[in-house]
């Protein structure tokens, strides 16, 4: 087993065991609840049982899967753990609920009882913390020792109090009590970046290190950037730790201190069969959409066009994988400009944005204040919603975008742009992605470019998945939209 394999191999197998775990959870609190107020054992494997289960394991999977709950880091803050435990078995108690007097379920296959599902809540709340919370990390570290040769060693490279506060941390795991070593090593000073990125290398690789723990509050997002890949390009899985992540709201919140942010790189990248699931994932959501969503996009089109004149369609040239130009469509928002006002006006704002201004400034130069008067009534709640978005499904279906991935960039913003914001363009455009989720319009941009760097080098179906899911409640609440 390769040395870099070793932390793969133990995140994919707590993943999987978490996942299976969460299933038989699931289960055993619906049956308990459903015994509980019954007492009778023998009518808890009936059809109408095991449609709720599937029911709900659909969502818990999804949403704990949303939450980030299936690493093995999560096993070092195991409070946090357990609270978002409570709050998924919350999230999808409701949702069987409204979907229950909603739509009646048959009772041939779904509960009906109102108190069962209320002390099915409970049942799961009390199984999650004792059987997933509790006993799966000691269980799950006898279970994979056969297959672990040696301890995970990770070199923490900082000032000593860091070291001791990542050491204190990760000895709550009970998992990484037996698995991981972490190994300081002095900051040393007068060392430019790239020397820096050798020394490092050098390190790990005469040390015999599996992975690299980096403490640098002085460092900017282009020196992380350019750190990060670097390492990536030689198959150094890496975290940074700096008090400059929290600015972004983006970051691992179970390695992260009460004074410094974690920002990790442990993916490695996406391989053929991933990336074929991907894209035929891809094909199916966005002609389905498409074919649901035509009635809603039409209604769209024709209130555009009674409220202004022009086109219901705004297409734009834009810049895609490996820097090829496409036709970027979106639902117009704005006035008709026939002579390129609206343009010449963004030109000028991202100029001043890509000079550190953030995007939703509500200063005398903010281009959003500036333009109010430009969007129409109708333009205002396609943005806030993101609706405007919606005829890009069909980029996704020809493969000029994907469900999730960068937003695709104007071909003038291309010289603002500088050489490691550039690898944005090694993946697909995307509907939705970091930067939609978490900064939208508030960050300026090296921030924001930062996040697509950190989707770039962590890209993965699980990633994607848990975007496309946090989408959802932002498009509701129009958090952010310009």
């Amino acid at each position: 087993m390769g040395k870099f394999k070793l932390g793969v191999t133990l995140d994919r197998a707590f993943a999987l065991g978490a996942f299976v775990l969460d299933l038989i959870v699931v289960y055993v609190s619906l049956a308990f609840a459903h015994f509980l107020r019954f007492g009778n054992l023998s009518s808890i494997w009936g059809g109408h049982l095991l449609g709720t289960w599937a029911f709900y394991s659909l969502f818990f999977v999804l949403i704990t899967e949303m939450e980030g709950l299936h690493f093995t880091r999560t096993t070092v803050n195991r409070s946090l753990l357990g609270f978002r435990g409570v709050r998924v078995s919350m999230i999808v108690t409701m949702l069987y609920t409204v979907v229950m007097f909603l739509f009646r379920l048959p009772a041939d296959y779904f509960m009906q009882s109102r108190f069962i599902v209320v002390l099915s809540f409970f049942c799961l709340v009390l199984f999650y913390f004792l059987l997933r919370v509790v006993a799966f990390p000691y269980v799950f570290r006898l279970l994979i020792r056969p297959f672990m040769k040696g301890k995970i060693r990770v070199t923490v490279f900082g000032d000593s109090e860091h070291y001791r506060t990542l050491r204190a941390l990760c000895r709550k795991s009970p998992v990484y009590l037996w698995y991981l070593e972490l190994v300081h090593v002095e900051e040393n000073e007068g060392k430019d970046r790239e020397e820096w990125i050798k020394f490092l290398v050098e390190h790990v690789r005469d040390q015999g290190m599996n992975d690299l723990c980096v403490c640098d509050d002085g460092a900017l997002f282009e020196d992380f950037a350019l750190s990060a890949w670097s390492l990536y390009q030689k198959g150094i899985q890496a975290s940074f730790f700096s008090e400059i992540f929290e600015k972004l709201r983006y970051f691992d919140p179970w390695l992260s201190t009460s004074h410094r942010m974690a920002m990790i790189f442990f993916t490695g990248k996406m391989n053929r069969l991933s990336k074929l699931l991907w894209r035929a994932f891809d094909i199916m959501l966005s002609f389905v959409a498409l074919l649901i969503l035509l009635p809603f996009m039409l209604l769209i089109a024709l209130a555009i066009k009674l409220e202004s004149r022009g086109p219901a369609l705004f297409v734009q040239n834009r810049v895609g994988l490996d820097l090829e130009h496409f036709a970027f469509p979106k639902f117009r928002s704005m006035m008709h400009d026939p002579k390129g006002g609206h343009e010449k006006a963004h030109k000028e704002y991202f100029e001043k944005y890509a000079n550190g201004m953030a995007a939703d400034s509500e200063s005398e130069n903010g281009f959003k204040l500036k333009n109010k008067s430009r969007i129409t009534r109708m333009g205002r709640v396609l943005r806030r919603t993101s609706l405007d978005e919606l005829p890009q499904l069909w980029c996704v279906l020809t493969g000029k975008m994907s469900l999730v991935g960068p937003r695709p960039c104007i071909p003038y913003e291309l010289e603002h742009y500088k050489d490691w914001q550039k690898l944005r363009f090694t993946v697909k455009p995307g509907l939705t992605g970091i930067w939609q989720v978490y900064g939208r319009s508030r960050l300026p941009m090296d921030a924001a470019q930062f996040m697509d760097f950190c989707y770039v080098l962590n890209r993965s179906i699980g990633l994607n998945v848990r975007l496309i899911l946090k989408t959802v409640p932002i498009m509701l609440i129009g958090r952010g939209g310009m």
